[in-house]
């Protein structure tokens, strides 16, 4: 802005001060009456050059202020906090420290630069029109822009301008720097867009869990009435139970996916690690699968290098990795497609690599496959559907050990390749064949569940192993006949009314007669913390809901020997369930 000079005193105010101050003078007498105009004379005079000295001096202090005004405006211009340029037209004049910090600049090298030149195509017209209101007098709102630095770097700067009152027309341009608060804003807008695509999976998961938990329920009932109907060993009945086991196992796959998948999110989960050959693992996975592909009129091969490939992994686990990704390329691959596995060295890896000829993936959803929950969109009979968790959870099963996973895909109607990396391991020494183990002797064995249905049902299925087997559905009875049973292993559930597992177990270990009974727990809730507090109170062994009975099978074989060793926890295997 303008620099306002102080206004100088009239001049009939020095001439009174200059008149004063000659009184003070002494000025010699002329006695001669025709000096008199000679003494006025030089009256005049004197009184001028006092005048003319005062109108310097307060000169002198005007120009004094003006300077030391001037060196101020200047100092606050240079050392702004915030960006400050003046400008003739777009041309930038002068521009203080600030401003140059923020153009990304020497200041030197900014002068006679077009400040419009600096900002980028997408909003010159912005900035074009805040001059334009800025020039015209208006009142100026503020303008948001991003200017280009040097080496390529971005600037977001808020701008504002005012117009200077000088005697060519000039812009004031105010800016200050808020690309942080920029980032802040779109990470804002990134996160909330991810909670709603978080929210939308949750509700489409959700959607879907109901629907394929509630598919296998109609073919159980109905083969649960024709085995109310039929003959026993009938061709109806052998169907039936054909069905009952198919529909069983895929609930309890869907289960398992989703405790898995949470196992892994908490690092929770355990592996039983060791060292295995992974060929003749793949080799026997495959051949698990190879019915329902031909079934499926789709064609499985292999292809694998030669040798042996030994890694340390959990064989369970791999065998989940490996039948997942099979039962995806047979779930997305038409008939008379193709699905190829692959395994071979790639320096001190292995590599497995399963490609079929089926569907594929769109290029947006490639990024997302190994998120739980991403599904690419299903049609209406959900004849391609599942959970959405499955490429979640083969991805935190390989990074267990320490394997990477990665997905591939040329688009829609150009197949899948799925590859999986793992570290290969040493071979192991030849070691002689364990001794055959003896046959396992007759058990007497306890189970105590109030599920009815529960109890009765692993009652029957002990008992074609040949075991002796009592059930007794709440707590207080369970010890009432334990202590005539005098049973050698009791399954006991945790949830239990009245008098909970917990309870059951302090009671059989505070009694003489029971207190050597091998106790084993059945939960549902299966976190580190649950496993501990049922070793506390006395179980010797832990098994999730529901456990696999193989798994249940080799626990009884084992007993005497287990008895002896410390107390764990047993995660079983997704295993199926025995013939």
């Amino acid at each position: 802005m303008a620099n306002r000079k102080k206004p100088l005193p009239d001049q009939g105010l020095f001439r009174r001060q200059a008149e004063e101050r000659l009184k003070e003078v002494k000025v010699p007498k002329i006695g001669a009456p025709s000096q008199v105009d000679q003494e006025r004379l030089l009256h005049e005079l004197e009184v001028h050059r006092i005048e003319l000295e005062l109108q310097n001096e307060e000169l002198l202090r005007a120009r004094q202020e003006s300077e030391a005004g001037l060196e101020r405006y200047t100092e606050l211009f240079d050392f702004a906090p915030i960006g400050y340029a003046t400008l003739r037209g777009a041309i930038i004049r002068e521009v203080n420290h600030a401003g140059a910090r923020l153009l990304g600049r020497d200041r030197g090298t900014l002068a006679g630069v077009s400040f419009e030149a600096l900002v980028i195509e997408r909003d010159k017209p912005a900035f074009t029109s805040l001059l334009h209101r800025a020039a015209g007098g208006e009142r100026t709102e503020n303008c948001e822009v991003v200017v280009a630095r040097a080496k390529g770097a971005m600037t977001s700067l808020r701008l504002s301008a005012i117009e200077l009152t000088r005697g060519r027309p000039e812009i004031l341009l105010a800016f200050e720097d808020i690309s942080e608060r920029k980032k802040r804003e779109q990470d804002l807008a990134a996160a909330e867009a991810a909670l709603r695509e978080g929210d939308r999976r949750k509700d489409e998961f959700l959607a879907t869990l109901s629907h394929e938990l509630r598919n296998p329920l109609a073919p159980i009932r109905n083969s649960v009435f024709v085995l109310g109907k039929a003959e026993p060993g009938s061709e109806q009945s052998r169907r039936a139970v054909a069905v009952i086991d198919r529909q069983v196992t895929h609930l309890q796959r869907l289960i398992e996916d989703l405790l898995d998948v949470t196992r892994i999110a908490r690092g929770k989960i355990r592996l039983q690690s060791g060292r295995l050959e992974l060929g003749d693992l793949v080799r026997r996975t495959m051949d698990d699968h190879r019915g329902s592909f031909e079934a499926g009129g789709i064609r499985l091969e292999g292809r694998f290098d030669s040798g042996l490939f030994w890694v340390y992994g959990d064989p369970a686990r791999l065998v989940q990795v490996l039948s997942n990704l099979l039962g995806n390329a047979e779930k997305f691959t038409p008939r008379g497609g193709s699905a190829m596995v692959y395994l071979r060295r790639h320096g001190n890896c292995v590599v497995l690599e399963v490609r079929d000829t089926g569907t594929g993936i769109a290029p947006e959803m490639v990024e997302h496959v190994f998120e739980p929950f991403a599904q690419a969109p299903q049609t209406l009979d959900r004849t391609r559907g599942g959970l959405g968790l499955g490429l979640a959870m083969v991805k935190g099963l390989v990074e267990l050990h320490h394997g990477t996973v990665g997905v591939a895909s040329e688009g829609p109607g150009k197949g899948t390749r799925v590859t999986v990396s793992l570290p290969l391991d040493q071979a192991p020494e030849v070691t002689l064949p364990d001794p055959p183990k003896p046959p396992v002797r007759k058990r007497r064995i306890l189970a105590i569940d109030d599920n009815v249905d529960s109890a009765d049902t692993l009652k029957e299925a002990l008992s074609f192993f040949g075991h002796d087997v009592q059930v007794a559905y709440d707590g207080p009875r369970a010890l009432a006949l334990a202590r005539t049973f005098k049973p050698e292993i009791v399954f006991c559930d945790i949830g239990l009314p009245q008098m909970d597992g917990y309870a059951v177990a302090r009671a059989f270990r505070s009694d003489e007669s029971l207190r050597d009974v091998f106790l084993i727990a059945l939960s549902g809730y299966a976190q580190p913390e649950d496993l501990q507090k049922a070793l506390e109170v006395g179980f010797e062994r832990h098994l999730a809901k529901p456990p696999s009975l193989e798994e249940v099978a080799k626990l009884l074989e084992d007993v005497r020997e287990v008895k002896l060793s410390p107390a764990v926890a047993l995660d079983p295997a997704p295993a199926p369930f025995p013939d």
